[in-house]
């Protein structure tokens, strides 16, 4: 399967519909007030059974149901008043592994590009629970239907988005990433796709499974065009933007759940350390991007306050044993 991610950017002002059906879990069939209760969410469905199936939180559960003291961890909505959790991962000898599947509006365009977002955390983690450390390797495979799923095996499922870096985080993180559909495909699987394993221990040794809960999945058509004040060297010589990379030139922080955070996608090949800076050459934010990971600037400075809108530079270095050092600059407008 060829995926291909693609240079583009926001058209601003424009809201594009979102295709993934009931992405925040607000449509549901009754309330939740037990653990393991996610086939009361509507449009979503689940490899497992008994004891795999995923768990549904709502503002207005009761029981192990409700927000935000969850039976694992304390966690408020990332938007709206429903969540889901699952379990991604749990050691040997009682390994774990839970998959949700969603549905789209509509099957997907061959060769048209589109944007996937989601939000995701590990939340305020209680100290008398297993749950508490960080896995690599989950991420998001496009399909035609619900995977099924033995027990609580590990799905053999070809990822178009993977995290390789153990993600352990107490506030929300939103993760996007660019692709180009080259089938149509009707539904997505998340859950732990990567080969290789690595855990991230966060609380303390006595921690065994990885837990996360998830809100807000969005995917949007994008469009291929290129920023025109982008600009890139090395050295003297002039380059193009590499192809296969998305860098938007604007984004809208205003918490509406699109466009909310300025996400830049690589192609595998490349890793880039990021600079953004104001009008008076200080630095806002900086990341190091690649092909997996992309956590994305949320228009606050390091101090966790907004940034003024308005036009600010930004500057990308990668290096390579063969060729260098290559430095791109371009600018990216914050709207509010």
């Amino acid at each position: 399967m060829c995926w291909m991610l693609t240079l583009g950017m926001s058209l601003g002002g424009f809201h594009a519909q979102n295709l993934v059906v009931n992405g925040g879990f607000e449509s549901f069939l009754e309330f939740p007030n037990a653990s393991g209760q996610f086939y009361f969410v509507s449009d979503w469905g689940h490899g497992g059974e008994g004891s795999a199936v995923p768990d549904f939180y709502h503002e207005g559960g009761e029981g192990a149901g409700d927000l935000p003291q969850t039976p694992l961890a304390k966690v408020s909505a990332y938007k709206g008043r429903a969540v889901a959790g699952f379990v991604a991962y749990s050691d040997p000898p009682n390994a774990k592994h839970e998959y949700l599947t969603g549905r789209f509006t509509e099957p997907l365009k061959e060769g048209q590009r589109y944007k996937m977002s989601f939000a995701i955390t590990s939340g305020k983690v209680h100290e008398w629970v297993d749950a508490g450390m960080g896995v690599s390797g989950w991420g998001v495979s496009m399909g035609f239907g619900v995977p099924e799923q033995e027990d609580h095996e590990k799905l053999d499922l070809e990822a178009q988005f993977e995290i390789h870096e153990a993600v352990y985080e107490r506030n929300w993180k939103r993760f996007t990433f660019v692709f180009e559909a080259n089938e149509p495909f009707t539904h997505f699987t998340f859950g732990l796709m990567g080969r290789t394993l690595r855990i991230r221990r966060a609380e303390d040794n006595l921690r065994t499974m990885a837990y996360y809960f998830l809100d807000d999945f969005v995917l949007e058509e994008t469009s291929p065009q290129i920023a025109s004040n982008m600009s890139v060297g090395r050295g003297e010589r002039g380059l193009t933007i590499p192809e296969g990379a998305y860098i938007p030139n604007g984004f809208t922080p205003n918490d509406d759940g699109l466009n909310d955070t300025w996400d830049m996608a690589l192609p595998e090949s490349l890793i880039w350390d990021v600079v953004v800076s104001d009008r008076w050459g200080s630095t806002v934010w900086t990341d190091q991007v690649s092909h997996d990971t992309n956590l994305g600037w949320d228009g606050n400075d390091h101090e966790g306050q907004p940034c003024v809108p308005g036009p600010y530079a930004w500057r990308a270095v990668s290096s390579s044993p063969l060729e260098g050092q290559t430095v791109w600059k371009g600018w990216v407008n914050v709207l509010r």
